[in-house]
């Protein structure tokens, strides 16, 4: 092996939380240089690893169905590199061997104050800006065998959160990558996506996204509110000033959602600003979403997200390219059934191979559609190259919603800018389809989607139905309305979702019949697809892709209208 092709490799699922945060951080900085430092996270057991603000797989659904499916992510992905790109992996016994062989990476130490959680940001920042080590003032004892020099201690500095990020905008933001940011709450104990904050010097604040109200109600009826009255106020254009009339207004309600509006707006659109992290504990996803779309920015979901630092810096084999488009013969009796796994826009679903789902014996048995952050292309190729690599003709890799990166896109300001950043990226990372997160946009949204598609095939809508379930064609473009899940079922169970799909099969009257299921990735798997599948195999029963679901509609819609 050439000595560039070696790599460090360290256990860190049994450090505690603090060592884990220094652990990323001294990754994140040796890893600026190449692929340098793998951490292992190991298996997911801590309940506290599966949950935000609700529990998004309970011990139930780990240990029952989805432990074994997903394995250990690090070692699986670990594996690929070592098999497809040649590394040599070398274990490190502890995090004091990997400074210590790396001593002159670093200048000298940070200590972060633990009565005050959020200025571990405030101290990841530091680190990453002037190649620190940063640590808790339990481990200060720890990092002083080193002989490094203390740099900054933040103990004591700041009363309150508004009080650090004031601070911390004034003096590190200026400093920080531009057209990023990270929203990352200390409160989940969450280490994992440091190493790329750190490897990338992004600004990172923890600030609440709503005040409930007036503003938070005014910017959900913009995204899901009664259709007649959507329309009526994006044909009046009356949405852009309903979105500023709503924001200052939660931010006069409450200083951090005030300062979270201040420093989201002041990211650089580089295409387009974004935003990497999750909802801090005193939020939820809608409300963060709804915020951050209002003031212009696209997410990238980094929640459990390990190794980034590393998967950034490991150059692919090749170039994307998009499937070539099938031929498709339209069944005039046919129903038509299409399933995507959703939540692919988490970096966590890439890093874990789709939950376990891709290694799945059953993956290629049947058409099946996977939700993709397109923006791998550029964040992490080689971690993309995973899924191009490796996929059968069954596979469809779609853009997750809304594009390159999460958005509402009622809410989204600059939405032509987004599409035409989505089609870019969706070129680059060769995908031709895309889901969108509201099913039933204004139709002024609906031709802007379509405007700026570029080489885009069409759109799969709506991660659940609220009100309608348009499917029709926008200036050409087929833009389908996922039917099944209900808003009110998300989180049901593979077995009701699977009673509610064979429930429209079986009522089925007018066809040719098309059905979208988004399917929750939580609840439902790519085995309990192929078991339906089983069961459904019928001449007229059609279960294809995404990209044959949209032309093959697209050729009905073009009959009906003759």
């Amino acid at each position: 092996m050439s000595p560039e092709k070696t790599i460090a490799t360290l256990d860190v699922s049994s450090l505690a939380y603090d060592e884990r945060v220094t652990a990323a951080i001294v990754q994140g900085l040796l890893n600026r240089s190449g692929p340098m430092v793998f951490l292992d996270y190991g298996f997911y057991d801590d309940p506290m690893a599966r949950r935000t603000n609700e529990v998004f797989m309970d011990d139930d659904f780990w240990y029952g169905k989805y432990r074994a499916m997903l394995g250990n992510q690090d070692q699986n992905n670990l594996d690929y590199y070592r098999r497809e790109h040649g590394f040599n992996a070398q274990p490190t016994k502890n995090l004091d061997e990997l400074v210590r062989q790396n001593l002159l990476a670093f200048k000298g130490y940070v200590v972060w104050d633990d009565t005050q959680p959020d200025s571990i940001n405030a101290a990841v920042m530091l680190a990453g800006l002037e190649e620190l080590i940063a640590v808790s003032p339990a481990r200060e004892a720890w990092v002083k065998q080193f002989n490094l020099p203390k740099v900054h201690d933040l103990r004591g500095r700041w009363q309150n959160r508004v009080e650090l990020y004031t601070w911390a905008f004034e003096n590190l933001f200026p400093r920080c990558k531009k057209g990023m940011l990270a929203c990352l709450e200390p409160g989940w104990e969450r280490p994992e996506f440091l190493d790329y904050a750190v490897q990338n010097s992004i600004f990172i604040y923890s600030l609440s996204s709503t005040f409930k109200g007036f503003g938070a109600t005014t910017l959900l009826l913009l995204a899901f509110g009664p259709p007649w009255l959507r329309e009526q106020l994006f044909a009046l254009r009356l949405d852009g000033f309903l979105k500023r009339l709503a924001l200052s207004w939660m931010g006069r309600k409450s200083a951090e959602v005030r300062f979270s509006n201040r420093i989201q707006s002041a990211v650089e659109a580089q295409p387009y600003p974004t935003l990497f992290g999750w909802h801090t504990k005193r939020d939820d996803e809608l409300t963060f979403m709804l915020q951050l779309s209002s003031n212009g920015l696209r997410l990238v979901p980094s929640h459990l997200a390990g190794n980034f630092s590393f998967h950034s810096r490991v150059k692919p084999l090749g170039e994307f390219k998009t499937d070539p488009l099938p031929e498709v013969k339209l069944d005039p009796q046919g129903i038509y059934v299409t399933f995507t796994l959703s939540d692919g826009d988490q970096l966590m679903m890439m890093n874990t191979a789709e939950l376990g789902n891709w290694n799945s014996p059953a993956r290629g048995s049947i058409p099946f559609n996977w939700e993709t952050q397109p923006l791998l292309a550029e964040l992490a190729p080689a971690l993309l190259e995973r899924f191009a690599r490796t996929k059968t003709a069954n596979d469809c890799l779609v853009a997750g919603p809304s594009g390159a990166g999460y958005v509402v896109p009622p809410l989204a300001a600059q939405f032509s800018e987004y599409m035409q950043a989505t089609a870019q990226t969706c070129q680059k990372a060769g995908i031709n389809v895309v889901t969108t997160y509201v099913a039933d946009p204004p139709r002024r949204v609906m031709r802007q989607l379509v405007k700026h598609k570029g080489n885009l095939l069409g759109f799969l809508s709506g991660y659940a139905i609220v009100t309608r379930a348009p499917q029709e064609l926008v200036q050409g473009t087929p833009v389908f309305a996922n039917e099944i899940p209900q808003a009110a079922h998300i989180w049901d169970t593979a077995e009701q979702l699977l009673s509610r799909l064979e429930g429209l099969i079986l009522t089925a009257n007018d066809r040719p019949r098309f059905i979208g299921v988004h399917l929750f990735a939580y609840r439902t798997s790519l085995d309990d697809v192929a078991a339906f599948f089983q069961k459904h195999n019928s001449e007229h029963m059609h279960f294809v892709r995404a990209d044959e679901f949209l032309l093959l509609a697209q050729q009905h819609l073009k009959n009906s209208s003759m």
